[in-house]
């Protein structure tokens, strides 16, 4: 085994939620050589952390030896506007801002510097309505605003996820979005898959546009037809092309892998082999470096 050092997200066999599942999955993950983790876990939910369970965490890692980089912030349960950033319905935005705050916490911790976040635009909307583009962003802005001083004084990044909507669609978002905040509060975490899904002709475009403010990125394969997230190689993204856009990039190795053991590989094997295309890849993002 090399020692290259490597991320894997927390949920990589799934999202338990007993404690002795997720510390089991953090040490195989340790012992097939990653040497840090993306906290991924209750991205999708409305789940509120307790400070024992930000300090749990953070002990875990450390007695395995592992780094944290970063935290998969939510926005809130799926399907539902219930404490949404993002809403409309301004009693659900504002506990769509707490919840936030609370992944910074928890990235807070650990003294990471990152959240990532789905920016759950209200695409359907936008297409139904004969609204502005800055009228339905009126409530993100809202929130962001809120959010800014609170992200900024513990040093934590919010990384917008390229995730639904068209190139042109999601390219005038991320547009308004950057114009009006900094790249030291601000930035774009780069999903290969779900890139090579929504664009794959041009789906190296969000990271080329706004490469300097690459900061975070999901790495993962697929076929182009679903979010399979495969590990890299093992589907049709072009990891080789990618390699020198994210070497000019301000992103910091290592790579973060978002792979999941969907078909429940024996985990040692699996990770054994993700390990192995992690390395590879970040071995030709170094070239470039």
């Amino acid at each position: 085994m090399t020692n290259t050092k490597l991320v894997i997200t927390s949920d990589y066999h799934g999202e338990s939620r007993k404690t002795t599942d997720i510390k089991n999955s953090l040490a195989k993950a340790a012992q097939a050589g990653f040497s840090h983790i993306f906290w991924c876990h209750e991205f999708g939910s409305s789940y509120i952390y307790s400070v024992y369970e930000m300090l749990q965490i953070n002990n875990w890692c450390n007695e395995l030896g592992l780094l944290i980089k970063g935290v998969h912030a939510s926005i809130g349960d799926r399907g539902t506007d219930l404490k949404n950033f993002a809403s409309g319905n301004d009693y659900n935005r504002l506990a769509g801002t707490e919840l936030i705050k609370n992944r910074v916490d928890l990235a807070y911790v650990p003294s990471t510097d990152a959240i990532v976040l789905h920016l759950g635009f209200p695409w359907e909307r936008a297409l139904e309505s004969n609204k502005t583009l800055n009228d339905l962003l009126r409530p993100v802005f809202r929130s962001f605003d809120e959010l800014e001083a609170y992200c900024k004084t513990r040093g934590i990044k919010i990384c917008l996820e390229n995730t639904g909507g068209t190139i042109a669609e999601c390219s005038a978002v991320f547009d308004a979005i950057f114009k009006r905040y900094s790249g030291d509060y601000m930035g774009l975490c780069f999903d290969t898959g779900h890139a090579y899904m929504q664009c794959r002709e041009n789906c190296l475009e969000y990271a080329q546009r706004y490469n300097d403010r690459l900061f975070m990125i999901h790495c993962a394969d697929n076929h182009g037809e679903s979010d399979e997230h495969l590990i890299p190689f093992e589907g049709g993204f072009d990891w080789e092309a990618f390699a020198p856009v994210l070497a000019q990039s301000p992103y910091e190795l290592p790579i973060l892998l978002e792979s999941m053991n969907n078909a429940k590989e024996d985990d040692t094997l699996w990770l054994k082999r993700a390990y192995d295309a992690g390395s590879r890849f970040s071995a030709m993002v170094e070239k470039y470096r």
